[in-house]
């Protein structure tokens, strides 16, 4: 496991915690508050959010056209997404806790590395927080584990 954790508060913006995971060169990281590990966030939340305000501006869009032609097509940019509906804007301004899963896996550092496993098959995961009451301290990766299959042959 990776210890210690780097983690993100609910309250950071979604570009601080872009650049810590790419500046820790790590994919996720547990979100904690007053201590306690409320949530986890991962650079594929983060690759989502922008692919979700497009499809909700598409739908709104989609929605006001159809009680009758309100703009042009020509308002519209390369992905069909009316410019001034567009929510892409708002990202700058998104929180953490707007994004982040709110239910995490996680395991105790006495957990053996095959139930590790079973969990993160079981969940279609990559990762898991080790934790201690209720506490981060540590996070396994299915990079870790396969670190820890090849030294051991």
């Amino acid at each position: 496991m990776h210890s210690p954790v780097v983690c993100a508060s609910p309250d950071d913006s979604l570009k601080k915690v872009e650049d810590q995971l790419d500046a820790k060169h790590v994919s996720g990281m547990p979100v904690v508050e007053n201590g306690v590990m409320v949530g986890i966030i991962t650079q594929d939340d983060l690759v989502q959010v922008p692919v979700m305000l497009d499809a909700m501006s598409r739908y709104i869009a989609s929605e006001m056209q159809s009680d009758g032609p309100m703009m042009s097509s020509e308002d519209a940019d390369s992905d069909g997404v009316l410019d001034n509906l567009s929510f892409r804007n708002q990202i700058p301004n998104m929180k953490v806790r707007e994004v982040m899963a709110r239910s995490v896996v996680t395991c105790e550092p006495s957990t053996s590395v095959e139930d590790v496993m079973r969990q993160m098959v079981q969940h279609h995961i990559h990762r898991i927080v080790v934790v201690e009451s209720g506490s981060p301290v540590g996070i396994i990766s299915t990079l870790d584990i396969m670190k820890t299959l090849v030294a051991d042959e």
